[in-house]
């Protein structure tokens, strides 16, 4: 009986116990427990996700390296064969010493038995070649000091030695590179000489012709073929001033958009520095606008003149490649300019334009909506509308006229009075929503795009607005872009010439042959039969007001034509308009 009660009171307290552990308040060690768990395992995921970041570097880093190691064994090849092609020459011209050696000892040596008895006249004419062959150890000692000091080039930390392609001595490289060099000095005179020696022992006869012939002269006739020049016949449109360069760090080409591999022959322009390859040189954008170096770093402060050269047609780099660029690739993307491109894309690009030293590729952006975007941004945060303060409110109140042909001659003369910058921007602008608004596939017509483009090329007449003006504006900018694109792109089309060939007769109608999209309608001679975008009721007379004020316009801009026929270029024209004579 007392064992029973023991084992049941041992039960009882052990049960107890339990009670008392169970009844205690421990969740927050458990709570502590569990922020240690999540801890470790927030360490552990940031290691894991650093790891991958370095094993993504390590193999970009690989191929990087993989890349580099290709163009080295590449350059060492080039390398080895210019070296081999110098070694060559140098055995010529040694050759050719040895020979002109032979010559001297054979006409004006002294006392020698062979040599040929010349008279003093003879002997003052081929002078030269003592001149040219004495002390020829003094020559190679010279040559010599100047090796050394131009071979560090070539030394054993830039240039790897144990390549298994290369079976030459880096020796061999020092005399063959600065021989040429001091060749280059040495090669001002070009003489020739035509000696006659009469079988039956009559009097020799020895002429000689000396030519002094600068480096450089012989240098730029050699690589006449390589270096274009522009057209003389280029009808006014300002075309590209091309040099020739050999390539050291490899540039891309503004056309095709392929990059330039080292050592090849690139063309880049004086005036706007556009980058091509020699084929593709008729394909860079036109008109050629000068680089300007004092572009205003933020762009909204800045106005259109500060964008511009000071010559003929003035119109920002960034509008003419941009436009190129939209009418390559754009003109059937359905809803072109309506569709907004990324900010971030619109805002590098920009970046690029206005701080960069070059030129962005805008082949490589991807989406054409960027660089619409890139445009209309350019244009908007502009400090002073394309039409200007002065003439927004002409402008509208000429677009607002009912009568045509008033209407009409109203916008010839608020566009004479434009600064020349705001002039020769809108009628490239102008006559690019042209193209724009006849391709179909863009589903962008003339009200479309007047919508679109009203606020950023008309603006309002006050820098701040109040809420009410932009309201008002709003209704009749579209308006005003609607009679701008009903005007003639003949008309557009004056705006287009350089001021270098303002006197000639020979004027053209300026087309981009990179685009593909033309107008189907026939043009006449005496002025277009239709507008850009819908046939018009009546032709007006000469001497309507609409008419007389835009010949007055015209004859105040631009000279007449000598030779409509021979002047215009037929809008159905395709591929290149100037067959450059340097290219075959």
């Amino acid at each position: 009986m007392e064992t029973a009660v023991i084992n049941l009171y041992s039960i009882f307290e052990s049960m107890r116990a339990q009670v008392d552990v169970l009844s205690e308040s421990i969740e927050p060690q458990f709570i502590q427990m569990a922020l240690n768990f999540e801890d470790s395992r927030r360490k552990w995921l940031r290691l894991e996700q650093e790891l991958n970041a370095c094993k993504e570097v390590l193999t970009k880093a690989e191929t990087e390296r993989g890349a580099l190691e290709v163009k080295l064994k590449h350059a060492r090849n080039q390398v080895d064969v210019e070296i081999r092609r110098r070694q060559k020459a140098e055995a010529d011209c040694a050759k050719l010493d040895r020979q002109i050696q032979l010559i001297r000892e054979l006409l004006v040596t002294e006392g020698s038995s062979n040599s040929i008895q010349l008279n003093e006249e003879q002997r003052s004419a081929l002078a030269f070649l003592n001149a040219r062959s004495q002390n020829p150890a003094s020559i190679h000692s010279t040559r010599l000091t100047t090796i050394d000091e131009s071979a560090s080039i070539l030394s054993d930390i830039s240039y790897d030695k144990t390549d298994d392609s290369l079976d030459w001595d880096s020796s061999a490289i020092r005399a063959v590179r600065l021989k040429k060099r001091q060749k280059r000095g040495n090669e001002s005179l070009v003489a020739k000489t035509t000696v006659t020696v009469p079988a039956d022992g009559g009097p020799i006869e020895a002429v000689t012709t000396v030519e002094a012939v600068p480096y450089w002269t012989r240098s730029r006739r050699k690589t006449g073929k390589t270096e274009p020049s522009t057209p003389q016949g280029n009808g006014g449109v300002r075309l590209h001033e091309f040099v020739s360069k050999t390539v050291i760090k490899p540039e891309s080409c503004v056309p095709c958009g392929k990059r330039i591999k080292f050592g090849k022959i690139s063309l880049r322009c004086r005036d706007c520095r556009v980058v091509s390859h020699p084929e593709c040189r008729e394909r860079c954008p036109l008109p050629c606008i000068p680089t300007m170096t004092g572009t205003p770093v933020k762009s909204e402060e800045g106005i259109l003149a500060n964008y511009v050269s000071t010559s003929s047609p003035m119109i920002p780099s960034l509008v003419v490649h941009c436009v190129n660029e939209i009418e390559q690739r754009g003109l059937h993307e359905t809803g072109l300019y309506r569709v907004s491109g990324s900010d971030r894309v619109v805002k590098d690009l920009k970046e690029k334009f206005l701080r960069g030293k070059t030129i962005p590729l805008l082949s490589k952006v991807e989406d054409i909506h960027a660089i619409t975007g890139l445009l209309k941004d350019f244009l908007r945060n502009l400090k002073e509308p394309l039409l200007t303060f002065r003439l927004n409110r002409a402008f509208m109140d000429a677009a607002e006229l009912s009568d045509d042909d008033n209407s009409i001659a109203l916008m010839y003369q608020n566009i004479s009075d434009l600064p020349q910058p705001s002039r020769d921007t809108l009628a490239f602008l102008i006559i690019h929503l042209q193209r724009v608004a006849q391709s179909k596939d863009t589903k962008m017509d003339i009200t479309n795009l007047a919508r679109v483009f009203g606020p950023t090329i008309v603006g309002h007449a006050v820098p701040d607005p109040d809420p009410m003006t932009i309201l008002q504006d709003t209704k009749r900018q579209p308006k005003v872009i609607e009679r701008l694109l009903g005007l003639p792109v003949e008309y557009w089309s004056q705006f287009m010439i350089s001021n270098n060939n303002q006197g000639r007769s020979d004027h053209m109608i300026i087309e981009n042959f990179n685009v593909h999209a033309t107008p189907d309608h026939k043009t006449s001679m005496f002025g277009p039969l239709t507008t850009p975008d819908q046939q018009m009721s009546k032709t007006p007379s000469s001497s309507s007001l609409s008419q007389r004020m835009k010949n007055a316009t015209l004859n105040a801009i631009t000279p007449k034509f000598s030779s409509r026929s021979r002047a215009a270029v037929s809008v159905h024209r395709q591929g290149h308009f100037f067959a450059s004579p340097l290219l075959k």
